[in-house]
């Protein structure tokens, strides 16, 4: 027999009631750090994506329409290790956004408890979302990375090809983002799981991201994701829902 359960027997039902409050608020006191830990996590893990995100695009990547551009341009070692670092920097980006997106679907689920319907759509979108941008990262920096070898000999319209794969492959991404950020809002507006306002900016935000064949989506979505992980960072972790 345990000694909490020997001290229940000997102290009566006074005691034992005692003994299961204090588990009680031990276990709220446990599930309100989880909260705040994932809260955390999700909003350093957007962050990081924005950051990243930004950060390969400040690097002022432009390579020329003319057979002769691009043909100059991934002649220059510079400019081939420019493409680098920004693969790099835009893959590590895309890994952030998996934390993130974990670590709001757990947010949402504590919320939504049993069904966890959200919780899997906001997963399911930025799973996708990262996964695409990851692709067509790979696809838009192969250029760089085979004219490193001194034996290949580069065709401007492959070079094209290329880029436009990994431009679509982006756009896709950007689309798939659209099921995080209505999942999330939903969430928001249903859950309280952040600001309300937030819930409702996420349904403008979705349908500017159906502009991203015109760069403008992955531009709404990175500041969107800035601005759930300030609110994450700066708000109170939000109690569960009641059974």
């Amino acid at each position: 027999m345990s000694p909490a359960l020997a001290k229940a027997r000997l102290g009566g039902p006074l005691t034992a009631w005692c003994l299961a409050d204090d588990n009680r608020t031990d276990s709220g006191k446990e599930a309100a750090m989880t909260r705040i830990s994932w809260q955390r996590l999700a909003a350093l893990a957007g962050l990081a994506f924005v950051v990243l995100y930004v950060s390969a695009f400040a690097l002022g990547i432009e390579v020329g329409d003319r057979d002769r551009e691009i043909l100059d341009y991934y002649a220059n070692s510079g400019h081939r290790a420019k493409e680098i670092v920004a693969f790099f920097l835009i893959a590590g980006a895309a890994l952030a956004l998996i934390v993130f997106a974990t670590a709001l679907r757990s947010l949402i689920a504590r919320a939504e408890q049993q069904t966890a319907m959200l919780a899997a759509l906001a997963w399911a979108g930025g799973i996708a979302c990262a996964v695409l941008v990851l692709a067509g990262n790979a696809v838009s920096r192969a250029t760089a990375f085979t004219a490193l070898d001194n034996k290949f000999r580069l065709d401007p319209n492959t070079r094209r090809l290329f880029e436009d794969t990994g431009f679509l492959l982006f756009v896709s991404g950007a689309l798939a983002a659209i099921v995080l950020v209505v999942a999330v809002s939903l969430a928001v507006l249903r859950y309280g799981v952040l600001p309300r306002w937030l819930g409702w900016a996420g349904f403008p935000t979705a349908a500017l991201l159906t502009l991203a064949i015109v760069f403008v989506g992955f531009l709404v979505f990175a500041l969107w994701v800035l601005t759930v992980s300030a609110a994450l960072a700066l708000g109170r972790s939000m109690p569960a829902r009641s059974p």
